[in-house]
């Protein structure tokens, strides 16, 4: 029973682990800021991850300042984690708020989806994709940084 347990345990952990590089990502099921069902089968060669309000507000810093076509020209999607928010706080005050962003905020809801990805503390992370594969990932702080990732 308790090689079971055992087994399961380290099962669990594995699959709680954050992707890496050169893992597949498999197809997000998301919604976006305006409730827009939209699944990412292929990802784009960019993922700009937020995971914390002042991180998230660092994303607008540099998304709010380029055209509504930007992230698209770029081959690139943003994904916003609003999983630790409280479904009031994100329906009253954080979605109307994304609703008058330029550009397509995709949401993790779940906090299940939210810990498949990698994050540091205060970071945006920068997922480089080829096909669905992770190539690199890496991790900005200023809207500076985050437009150069983006435009590499």
């Amino acid at each position: 029973m308790k090689k079971i347990i055992g087994a399961l345990l380290v099962a669990l952990s594995v699959f709680a682990a954050p992707y890496k590089i050169g893992q597949s990502v498999m197809p997000l099921d998301l919604k976006d800021q305006f409730d827009k069902h939209i699944v990412l089968k292929s990802m784009p060669k960019t993922l700009v991850m937020a995971f914390e309000k002042g991180t998230s507000a660092t994303v607008n810093d540099c998304l709010g300042k380029q055209n509504g076509t930007y992230l698209t020209e770029h081959k690139a999607a943003y994904i916003a984690d609003i999983s630790p928010m409280p479904s009031f706080i994100a329906e009253a005050f954080a979605l109307p708020k994304m609703r008058k962003y330029p550009y397509t905020v995709l949401l993790i809801r779940d906090e299940e989806i939210g810990l498949k990805f990698p994050a540091q503390e205060g970071k945006i992370t920068i997922l480089r994709m080829e096909g669905n594969m992770i190539k690199s990932i890496e991790y900005v702080a200023t809207a500076d940084e985050l437009k150069t990732a983006i435009e590499k």
